[in-house]
């Protein structure tokens, strides 16, 4: 579409060609023999010089160039043309059409708790963990050292948190089938113990016996109901999502790389020998990036209005940076003392 688009720009087609347009018109017969006698070297009248005029007025001027312009300069419009035209420009409505629906989908999408708990589950390990692996690597001084190790260490932390996130997703999954299965045979064999589930779930409610009796009648009149009953309010127990252990293995993954990859930035910006420089912007962006983590972190997973308050939310945020900044400590310690033993002595 683009490239019929820009071929009508150029050439005032769609098929990339120029147009077709008429030869000029021949010389007289007159003038090739005057051009035959110049090269026999003989005498030949001249006519008379053509007389130079000077436009009147600029449009005057503006006629006269346009008349003189080479015919293959001059561009041709054809009803061709315009529906070459009005194609291109219909192809592209539509294409816009599509992506105007697609940014509305993505408008329209809003994550789920299980997703945010995910993401922060996978921010809070990447955030940590490679910060201090980096932060202990920087004492052999030498960037080259530490950027080669935080990029392994991202990448095997973000496939093997990826990983057990789809795999604890998966045991979930398996776990409620297990329920639902004992529970659909429960059913069918002891409607008596499965009455005596409902009496359970509704007695501390203050629901009298006549209306448990009730509901008790209406869950006996298929074995389906009562088993979905048991499992939504006896057992307390939510269907997955089919999709739930692809969602957490990405989610947590992403979240791991996402959060290890921001350590790991200053000391990809300055020189190999100054891994010092690039240590102590590490530390400065993590501890904003820590803070901030652990404010948002509270906002969101706060279930009350009252644990919302800037007091609980800075405190989040703090905690953060403390718990990042005690294993970045313990690295750097335990880096330094192995260094210091391996090394020979003079």
């Amino acid at each position: 579409m683009f490239v019929l688009l820009k071929n009508f720009l150029l050439h005032g087609n769609a098929t990339g060609r120029p147009k077709k347009v008429s030869s000029p018109p021949a010389t007289s017969s007159a003038s090739q023999d005057n051009r035959g006698a110049e090269a026999a070297g003989q005498d030949v009248e001249k006519g008379p010089e053509p007389e130079v005029r000077y436009a009147a007025s600029s449009s005057t001027a503006a006629a006269e160039s346009d008349d003189t312009t080479p015919a293959k300069e001059r561009k041709t419009y054809t009803p061709g043309t315009f529906s070459n035209a009005f194609a291109c420009l219909f192809s592209l409505s539509l294409l816009l059409s599509f992506f105007g629906q697609k940014l509305s989908a993505v408008r329209r999408f809003r994550p789920t708790p299980r997703m945010i708990s995910d993401a922060i589950i996978g921010l809070a390990d990447g955030m940590t963990v490679p910060f201090a692996l980096t932060a202990g690597l920087s004492t052999l001084g030498d960037t080259h050292i530490v950027q080669l190790g935080g990029i392994a260490e991202v990448v095997a932390g973000m496939i093997s948190m990826g990983v057990g996130g789809a795999l604890g997703a998966k045991a979930e999954a398996d776990g409620y089938k297990a329920k639902l299965a004992n529970t659909a045979r429960l059913v069918l064999k002891s409607s008596v113990e499965a009455v005596a589930m409902v009496h359970d779930t509704l007695a501390p409610y203050g629901i009298e016996l006549e209306q448990r009796n009730a509901i008790v009648e209406q869950l006996l009149k298929s074995s389906d109901r009562m088993v979905d009953w048991l499992m939504r309010f006896h057992l307390q127990e939510k269907q997955p999502d089919p999709s739930r252990p692809l969602t957490c293995g990405i989610t947590i993954g992403l979240g791991y790389a996402l959060g290890g990859l921001i350590p790991l930035i200053p000391y990809f910006c300055v020189k190999r020998d100054e891994v010092l420089l690039a240590l102590y912007a590490s530390i400065g962006v993590m501890a904003v990036a820590l803070f901030v983590f652990g404010y948002s972190k509270t906002y969101f997973l706060a279930e009350q209005p009252q644990d919302k308050t800037q007091r609980k939310m800075c405190a989040g945020g703090l905690w953060m940076v403390f718990i990042a900044g005690s294993a970045t400590a313990i690295a750097v310690g335990v880096v330094i003392g192995i260094n210091k033993s391996i090394q020979p002595t003079e």
